[in-house]
């Protein structure tokens, strides 16, 4: 996974049409100092919701460069549930046009590393909508996360 700083333009995945107002929140490594404090439990429980419907799935493993190598691998547990992290990424709406691409180690990078996120990705995760309602759902159809794999193929056709 690479490294981009928090509130910086997204390009990780930038031909599948990430709009211009996609930001980077959580994109962390071991070389960059990143802000730490406490997040609340209401925050930690809503940020754990998107982690249940990720985007950009992988068929690899990236695990965390803060944790011993021996537990880079992380199978994050909250209540009686479990995923595996390092995976994918997350969509978080913002004000206006504005969305937040994440890397689901977020949720990891928050609960075991005291990652602070900026407080604009804080509130957009406490009050904009969770992923699987119907506000989502209407917003995330601009942007065809869930269907890469069609539109990279339309990509390679059109290079022909």
């Amino acid at each position: 996974m690479a490294y981009y700083p928090d509130l910086s333009l997204y390009t990780y995945y930038s031909p599948l049409g990430e709009s211009l107002t996609t930001l980077n929140v959580g994109w962390l490594d071991r070389v960059h100092v990143y802000p730490q404090g406490e997040m609340s439990d209401v925050f930690t429980e809503r940020l754990w919701s998107f982690c249940h419907k990720p985007v950009l799935k992988t068929r690899g493993v990236y695990g965390c460069d803060f944790c011993p190598k021996a537990n880079r691998f992380d199978i994050q547990r909250r209540g009686d549930e479990e995923l595996l992290l390092g995976t994918a990424q997350l969509r978080v709406f913002g004000q206006g046009d504005t969305v937040y691409a994440a890397p689901d180690l977020i949720y990891h990078y928050v609960v075991a590393h005291r990652y602070c996120p900026p407080a604009e990705f804080i509130q957009a995760v406490l009050t904009g909508p969770l992923p699987g309602s119907s506000e989502y759902q209407e917003r995330a159809r601009a942007h065809d996360w869930w269907d890469e794999a069609q539109r990279w193929w339309k990509i390679l056709e059109e290079q022909r």
